[in-house]
């Protein structure tokens, strides 16, 4: 096969199929009692997993762990059908038969194995331990303190690595606002926070978080770090790098009950930052509009959100304070991912906007010659869509 392919649809289903396997393996060992909680979530009982990030890197390498999972999932069926054939209908030729195709199969499968080294990776316990839902809604308002208290001193007051204190450590503090928090998972983030960390000779290279502190402060600040690092990417470069979550947002429509925002998935989504006293905006049949706002408003109508901490968060990932965000319009695609920013004294939406690119052909994305510019920027979110992937994985 072509090597553009396993570095787009085959690659992706790759990462989802090796995905599939060390979770329902995590779940099936969980259930079995040999993957006991730790920090809330079962352990990942062993000290390595499947690296993706070379699945990721090295096409012929990705080739070659595909081939394999193909071979060993032949031979399961052969051997299925061996015993089919051996008990059920009595026909023993035909199932020496099956189970010698599955033997060779097993024998390609061991023929074509990769090296161990591109194909494992290091694992923590807590490797597979995903960011908590009800903690990522409030981390805005509490990871920022808990960053000032713990890490601004080495990892310096923006997260650039240059705080007072970075050059008297072992090894000089990494900036987190680039991919270093994209490239490890949120679970492998989370051990580190907790455990510390070393160097190959077992040297600290950095504390952990003060063992008096809950769990959930160590989720908090690594959701915080997540956002913070979005917002400096966005005001620095000029777009988000890595695709990013719509921050969580608990949203009432027309007087409804309210709902979670991931319940509008499928469905793009208009989310306008406004002042308790600004006027709602328009709607727009393109999408469905929710108005975001710090504090209940006088007009309540449409789609609402109402959150304090929801406000902080649009304000980090827009990479602005707070009291600048309100006029701050974002578009979100039908899958919940962020996509465009739009400030209050920008000029009207074009698809210049698009600040999450993906990976599709922008020459198919254009809409009509005669169609605006907010007309153009759907028609790119629709045809471009973006390929989430953390700590290797598809998120």
């Amino acid at each position: 096969m072509e090597e553009g392919w396993w570095r787009g649809p085959g690659l992706d289903a790759l990462i989802a199929a090796v995905s599939a396997l060390e979770r329902g393996s995590w779940a099936l060992l969980h259930a079995l009692g040999l993957a006991p909680l730790v920090h809330g979530q079962p352990a990942w009982p062993f000290g390595a997993r499947v690296s993706v990030a070379m699945l990721t890197l090295d096409p012929s390498h990705a080739r070659r762990v595909g081939m394999v999972m193909l071979l060993l999932a032949a031979a399961v069926l052969a051997g299925l059908l061996a015993a089919l054939l051996r008990w059920p209908l009595r026909s023993r030729k035909a199932s020496a038969v099956a189970l010698g195709l599955g033997a060779a199969l097993l024998a390609g499968a061991a023929w074509t194995w990769p090296a161990p080294e591109l194909l494992w990776a290091p694992a923590v316990p807590t490797s597979f331990h995903r960011l908590p839902d009800a903690v990522a809604g409030e981390a805005a308002l509490h990871g920022g303190r808990l960053y000032a208290q713990h890490c601004a001193a080495c990892h310096g007051a923006n997260g650039d690595g240059d705080g007072p204190q970075a050059e008297g450590g072992p090894r000089w503090p990494p900036t987190l606002n680039r991919g270093l928090l994209w490239r490890r998972s949120d679970g492998e983030l989370f051990w580190h926070l907790r455990h510390g960390m070393a160097d190959g000779q077992g040297q600290p290279t950095m504390p952990a978080l003060p063992h008096e502190l809950p769990d959930d402060a160590a989720w908090a600040l690594l959701a915080w770090l997540q956002l913070h690092a979005a917002g400096q990417q966005l005001a620095r470069a000029g777009e988000w790098q890595l695709p990013l979550a719509a921050p969580a947002l608990d949203v009432r429509c027309d007087g409804a009950a309210p709902r979670e925002l991931q319940a509008l998935r499928g469905q793009r989504l208009r989310i306008v930052a406004l002042r308790p006293d600004q006027p709602a905006l328009r709607e727009d049949p393109r999408f469905q509009t929710v108005t975001l706002s710090p504090a209940p408003r006088a007009q309540a109508e449409g789609c609402e959100a109402v959150s304090e901490a929801a406000w902080q968060a649009y304000a980090l990932v827009a990479g602005v304070a707070p009291d600048a965000l309100a006029g701050t319009e974002f578009l979100v695609d039908r899958d919940g991912w962020l996509r465009a920013r739009r400030k209050a004294d920008d000029a009207p939406w074009s698809d210049a906007m698009l600040v999450c690119r993906g990976s599709g052909a922008a020459s198919g994305a254009m809409a009509d010659a005669g169609a605006d510019g907010l007309e153009r920027l759907l028609a790119r979110m629709d045809a471009e869509p973006v390929r989430p992937v953390r700590g290797g994985r598809l998120h």
